[in-house]
């Protein structure tokens, strides 16, 4: 595997992880007084916002938008690393 290849492999997990922690932190404690919430809401916001702008998703109690980003990056990840590769 290049380098290219799993540099990108390794930013985008890291970004799925912190969809992952955000999603968590959300549950947990929605108005999080936590700094890392904070920034962790800063960095994921503008790509689960372009989600929830391009599915037509009803108004559910429930966000689905962290469960469709991480499969779209997901693809994405397995895209790059099979071209690059």
């Amino acid at each position: 595997m290049t380098f290219l290849a799993q540099a990108i492999e390794i930013l985008i997990t890291l970004y799925i992880w912190m969809i992952i922690i955000r999603a968590v932190l959300s549950w947990v404690s929605p108005y999080s007084r936590i700094p890392i919430a904070n920034y962790l809401m800063r960095l994921t916001d503008p790509f689960l916002w372009k989600i929830r702008q391009l599915l037509p998703l009803p108004r559910m109690p429930v966000d689905l938008s962290p469960v469709i980003a991480i499969l779209v990056l997901m693809l994405i990840r397995y895209l790059v690393v099979a071209l690059l590769t």
